[in-house]
């Protein structure tokens, strides 16, 4: 019996066993470019904005732990969190008053 045809397809190998870190490494990864692309901006833009957000909100954190003269920065955390709430909800109602202009512009 003459032996098969060289195959194009490499042999099947089983997937190497990824680390946690690295899977979470690989999955932010993927996250980051979604976003990206979502938004138009190249991944290094939106790296670059990331830091400028930590920067701020490290910046504001310390502001906080100042005025409260307190070393521990979880004890300011529930009012960065109701700092990210009220931003995301400014945010949220921003959009809506623009669609909704947007929306009267085209009924008219």
């Amino acid at each position: 019996m003459p032996a098969s045809p060289p195959s194009r397809f490499p042999p099947n190998r089983p997937a190497a066993v990824l680390s946690t870190s690295e899977r979470i490494r690989r999955s932010e990864l993927r996250r980051d470019n979604l976003g990206a692309l979502a938004r138009g901006v190249s991944l290094e833009r939106r790296t670059e904005e990331r830091e400028r957000y930590a920067s701020e909100w490290t910046a504001w954190l310390r502001s906080k732990m100042d005025a409260s003269d307190c070393d521990d920065p979880t004890a300011v955390l529930p009012d960065a969190f109701a700092r990210v709430q009220q931003l995301a909800e400014d945010a949220a109602l921003a959009a809506i008053k623009e669609l909704r202009k947007a929306l009267m512009e085209v009924l008219k």
